[in-house]
Protein backbone atom coordinates (compact mmCIF):
# COMPACT_ATOMS: atom_id res chain seq x y z
CA UNK A 1 0.00 0.00 0.00
CA UNK A 2 2.93 2.78 0.83
CA UNK A 3 4.63 1.92 -2.22
CA UNK A 4 1.18 2.58 -4.45
CA UNK A 5 0.97 5.96 -2.54
CA UNK A 6 4.52 6.48 -3.35
CA UNK A 7 4.55 5.75 -6.90
CA UNK A 8 1.53 7.83 -7.31
CA UNK A 9 2.80 11.04 -5.80
CA UNK A 10 5.77 10.58 -7.64
CA UNK A 11 4.29 10.77 -11.17
CA UNK A 12 2.65 13.99 -12.44
CA UNK A 13 1.22 15.45 -15.44
CA UNK A 14 2.90 15.96 -18.36
CA UNK A 15 2.92 18.74 -20.86
CA UNK A 16 1.86 18.47 -24.50
CA UNK A 17 2.77 20.71 -27.30
CA UNK A 18 1.89 20.72 -30.84
CA UNK A 19 3.30 23.33 -33.59
CA UNK A 20 0.29 25.27 -35.26
CA UNK A 21 -0.56 26.35 -38.54
CA UNK A 22 -0.54 30.69 -38.44
CA UNK A 23 -4.71 31.59 -38.73
CA UNK A 24 -5.24 33.54 -41.79
CA UNK A 25 -7.79 34.65 -43.58
CA UNK A 26 -10.16 31.92 -46.01
CA UNK A 27 -9.56 32.70 -49.21
CA UNK A 28 -12.83 31.89 -51.39
CA UNK A 29 -11.48 29.22 -53.26
CA UNK A 30 -14.77 27.86 -54.65
CA UNK A 31 -13.72 29.53 -58.53
CA UNK A 32 -10.29 28.81 -58.15
CA UNK A 33 -8.65 26.17 -60.74
CA UNK A 34 -7.24 23.10 -58.39
CA UNK A 35 -6.04 21.00 -61.28
CA UNK A 36 -2.12 20.97 -60.16
CA UNK A 37 -1.38 18.55 -57.40
CA UNK A 38 1.60 18.77 -55.54
CA UNK A 39 2.80 16.21 -52.25
CA UNK A 40 4.14 17.22 -49.38
CA UNK A 41 6.62 14.54 -48.73
CA UNK A 42 7.21 13.65 -45.24
CA UNK A 43 9.66 15.87 -43.61
CA UNK A 44 13.25 14.55 -42.74
CA UNK A 45 14.42 15.84 -38.93
CA UNK A 46 16.87 15.47 -37.57
CA UNK A 47 17.95 12.41 -35.30
CA UNK A 48 18.32 14.02 -32.07
CA UNK A 49 14.29 15.86 -33.10
CA UNK A 50 13.20 11.79 -33.20
CA UNK A 51 12.19 12.43 -29.60
CA UNK A 52 8.92 12.31 -27.64
CA UNK A 53 9.71 15.08 -25.34
CA UNK A 54 10.59 18.56 -26.27
CA UNK A 55 14.27 19.53 -26.78
CA UNK A 56 15.79 22.38 -26.28
CA UNK A 57 19.43 23.75 -26.47
CA UNK A 58 21.78 24.71 -23.30
CA UNK A 59 24.78 25.62 -25.56
CA UNK A 60 25.83 24.71 -29.37
CA UNK A 61 26.51 21.28 -28.35
CA UNK A 62 24.31 20.19 -25.22
CA UNK A 63 20.23 19.65 -25.14
CA UNK A 64 17.78 19.41 -22.98
CA UNK A 65 15.50 16.25 -23.46
CA UNK A 66 12.18 17.78 -20.91
CA UNK A 67 10.84 14.67 -19.86
CA UNK A 68 7.46 15.33 -19.00
CA UNK A 69 6.92 17.65 -21.72
CA UNK A 70 6.22 15.91 -24.76
CA UNK A 71 5.09 16.10 -28.62
CA UNK A 72 1.06 15.36 -28.95
CA UNK A 73 2.16 13.28 -31.76
CA UNK A 74 5.12 12.80 -34.15
CA UNK A 75 7.23 16.12 -34.44
CA UNK A 76 7.94 15.31 -38.30
CA UNK A 77 4.57 15.03 -38.77
CA UNK A 78 3.04 18.05 -37.08
CA UNK A 79 5.28 20.18 -39.38
CA UNK A 80 4.62 18.59 -42.68
CA UNK A 81 0.79 18.88 -41.69
CA UNK A 82 1.31 22.67 -40.55
CA UNK A 83 3.31 23.69 -43.44
CA UNK A 84 0.75 22.05 -45.82
CA UNK A 85 -1.73 23.50 -44.29
CA UNK A 86 -0.29 27.20 -44.66
CA UNK A 87 1.05 26.82 -47.71
CA UNK A 88 -2.55 25.51 -49.16
CA UNK A 89 -4.22 28.45 -47.54
CA UNK A 90 -1.42 30.90 -49.41
CA UNK A 91 -2.15 28.98 -52.95
CA UNK A 92 -5.63 27.86 -52.71
CA UNK A 93 -5.42 27.39 -56.60
CA UNK A 94 -3.33 24.16 -56.17
CA UNK A 95 -4.59 21.12 -54.51
CA UNK A 96 -1.86 20.02 -51.95
CA UNK A 97 -1.79 16.27 -50.34
CA UNK A 98 0.87 15.17 -47.46
CA UNK A 99 2.33 11.88 -47.91
CA UNK A 100 1.53 9.19 -47.33
CA UNK A 101 -0.97 9.12 -50.20
CA UNK A 102 -2.38 6.75 -51.70
CA UNK A 103 -0.79 5.84 -55.13
CA UNK A 104 -1.58 6.01 -57.83
CA UNK A 105 -1.97 10.05 -57.25
CA UNK A 106 -1.56 12.28 -60.34
CA UNK A 107 0.41 14.96 -58.40
CA UNK A 108 2.97 16.88 -61.11
CA UNK A 109 5.19 18.31 -58.20
CA UNK A 110 6.72 17.26 -54.95
CA UNK A 111 8.12 19.70 -52.08
CA UNK A 112 10.79 17.65 -50.25
CA UNK A 113 11.92 19.85 -46.46
CA UNK A 114 14.82 18.18 -44.87
CA UNK A 115 15.28 20.20 -40.95
CA UNK A 116 18.76 19.77 -39.84
CA UNK A 117 18.04 22.14 -36.30
CA UNK A 118 14.60 23.06 -34.94
CA UNK A 119 14.74 23.87 -31.56
CA UNK A 120 15.34 27.00 -29.00
CA UNK A 121 17.56 27.91 -26.29
CA UNK A 122 15.84 28.47 -22.76
CA UNK A 123 17.17 31.89 -23.20
CA UNK A 124 14.14 31.99 -25.94
CA UNK A 125 16.09 32.27 -29.48
CA UNK A 126 14.80 29.73 -31.70
CA UNK A 127 16.22 28.19 -35.10
CA UNK A 128 15.44 26.72 -38.26
CA UNK A 129 17.93 25.12 -40.03
CA UNK A 130 17.53 22.78 -43.24
CA UNK A 131 16.64 22.42 -46.81
CA UNK A 132 13.59 22.42 -48.69
CA UNK A 133 13.28 21.59 -52.82
CA UNK A 134 10.46 21.64 -55.22
CA UNK A 135 10.71 18.85 -57.68
CA UNK A 136 9.21 18.05 -60.85
CA UNK A 137 7.90 14.46 -60.07
CA UNK A 138 7.52 13.43 -63.94
CA UNK A 139 10.71 13.70 -64.91
CA UNK A 140 12.25 13.54 -61.27
CA UNK A 141 14.16 17.04 -61.85
CA UNK A 142 14.49 19.41 -59.12
CA UNK A 143 12.60 22.72 -60.15
CA UNK A 144 14.40 24.69 -57.02
CA UNK A 145 16.23 23.98 -53.67
CA UNK A 146 17.71 26.36 -51.36
CA UNK A 147 18.66 26.16 -47.58
CA UNK A 148 16.93 27.61 -45.09
CA UNK A 149 18.29 29.25 -41.82
CA UNK A 150 16.08 31.52 -39.85
CA UNK A 151 16.51 32.55 -35.78
CA UNK A 152 13.83 34.33 -34.16
CA UNK A 153 13.58 35.77 -30.56
CA UNK A 154 10.60 34.40 -28.53
CA UNK A 155 8.49 36.68 -26.23
CA UNK A 156 9.75 34.70 -23.52
CA UNK A 157 10.67 31.72 -22.60
CA UNK A 158 8.90 29.21 -21.52
CA UNK A 159 8.21 26.39 -23.77
CA UNK A 160 5.15 27.62 -24.66
CA UNK A 161 6.51 30.29 -26.50
CA UNK A 162 9.60 28.80 -27.62
CA UNK A 163 6.84 26.70 -29.46
CA UNK A 164 4.86 29.23 -31.05
CA UNK A 165 8.01 30.73 -32.37
CA UNK A 166 9.02 27.87 -33.93
CA UNK A 167 5.32 27.73 -35.16
CA UNK A 168 6.11 31.42 -36.74
CA UNK A 169 9.58 30.32 -38.07
CA UNK A 170 7.23 27.35 -39.92
CA UNK A 171 5.26 29.93 -41.51
CA UNK A 172 7.82 31.56 -42.73
CA UNK A 173 9.16 29.06 -44.42
CA UNK A 174 5.76 28.56 -45.43
CA UNK A 175 5.32 32.17 -47.46
CA UNK A 176 8.96 30.92 -49.06
CA UNK A 177 7.79 28.16 -50.66
CA UNK A 178 4.86 29.88 -51.47
CA UNK A 179 6.51 32.40 -53.52
CA UNK A 180 8.90 30.26 -55.00
CA UNK A 181 5.80 28.11 -56.06
CA UNK A 182 3.53 30.73 -56.85
CA UNK A 183 7.16 32.28 -59.31
CA UNK A 184 8.22 28.66 -60.57
CA UNK A 185 4.94 26.89 -61.56
CA UNK A 186 3.11 29.95 -62.68
CA UNK A 187 4.10 29.38 -66.49
CA UNK A 188 4.01 25.56 -66.11
CA UNK A 189 0.47 25.46 -65.39
CA UNK A 190 -1.30 28.34 -67.55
Amino acid sequence: MVGILLLSGCSSKSNFYQLHPKKQERYNSSHAKRATVIGVAEVEVAEYLHKTEVVTRMSEGRITVHEKDLWAGSFAKNIQSVLMHNIATLLPRYTFLNYPWEEPINDTYRIYVTIEQFDGYETGSVTLQGRWSLVNKEDNSVLYSESIHYHALSKGTTLDDIVDTQSQLLERLSRRIASKLRTRLYYRTN
